[in-house]
């Protein structure tokens, strides 16, 4: 199939605004999302095109991707070809010259220099990324006085604003392993009839002092990762959230019998077994390490 030359058109920035508000009453949301991404995609690519110091490379990376999209990498990258290309006129040969300069005979050979890129790592490597943050808290801020389709505030920009991928920041504070909420409720009392009117109170709340949530953790952090009552009681004292030792015991007691019904199904269920398998490997069988002894003694004498 024969692709013909396609005809130069010289549109105004003001003539292609005025055709995508022409074209946003006959195409839906989506579809007309779609065509602005593109024009503005178009026009981004063109501006390129114009620019002096625009290379081959970054717009391949523009329009197909790059494997790492880093703006560090990219910073990166311009800057070794700013650097390329001011030091290419020095690298010319000097009218007469036959001879090879110092620096391209002492210059590395390609192997040597894939291995020392092989040794150097990227910074950053091994960090995780925002969304291995599965149970932080979401937060989303808006723009407090712009929105898709205002004009673009920019000096002498004619330009529509539209929505882009979102700036995001992870932010990891300290906390104690068990929070606690001070919630004042609001009252008021008749002066006649004493009777007492409180504000109503969310649904969140809850009736109960000490959540099934905070049973969970003080059990997680006691039996799970070997945490003592009385070291988390010094913990939360010092992050002010005071909780007891005694008042530890007394929560997961209470939730304990909760679960009763499941653990007992659980040793029924296990008693079912034919075979009881147990691994013996780190322990210490004295009568061999005796004639180990003795074996060593005898070697040495």
């Amino acid at each position: 199939m024969n692709v013909e030359d396609p005809e130069h058109i010289e549109l105004s920035a003001e003539e292609i605004a005025e055709l995508l508000d022409r074209s946003r009453a006959a195409l839906g949301p989506e579809d007309f999302g779609k065509l602005e991404k593109l024009v503005r995609s178009f026009l981004y690519v063109t501006r390129l095109l114009e620019e002096k110091g625009t290379t081959i490379r970054r717009l391949r990376d523009l329009l197909f991707g790059s494997k790492t999209e880093k703006l560090r990498d990219i910073l990166e990258r311009e800057e070794e070809e700013e650097a390329a290309e001011t030091k290419a006129p020095e690298a010319s040969e000097p009218a007469g010259g036959t001879e090879a300069p110092e620096a391209a005979q002492e210059a590395p050979s390609p192997d040597a220099q894939d291995q020392g890129a092989t040794k150097a790592k990227r910074k950053g490597h091994g960090r995780n990324g925002a969304e291995e943050y599965e149970g932080a808290a979401k937060a989303k801020i808006e723009h407090p006085s712009l929105k898709p389709g205002n004009p673009c505030p920019q000096k002498g920009c004619k330009g529509k604003l539209y929505l882009t991928e979102p700036l995001v920041l992870v932010r990891v504070v300290g906390q104690a392993p068990l929070g606690a909420t001070v919630t004042r409720v609001e009252q008021l009392r008749c002066n006649l009839c004493l009777e007492i009117f409180k504000a109503p109170l969310p649904e969140d709340l809850g009736a109960k002092k000490y959540d099934e949530s905070a049973a969970s953790m003080i059990a997680i952090l006691r039996y799970g990762t070997g945490v003592p009552f009385n070291r988390l009681d010094g913990l939360q004292a010092n992050l002010g959230i005071p909780l007891a030792a005694s008042t530890q015991w007394d929560v997961v007691a209470r939730a304990a019998t909760l679960v009763t019904p499941a653990f007992k199904e659980l040793v029924r269920q296990a008693a079912q077994g034919d075979v009881l398998h147990n691994d013996d490997t780190p322990v210490k069988i004295l009568e061999l390490m005796k004639k180990k002894q003795k074996k060593e003694k005898g070697d040495d004498g």
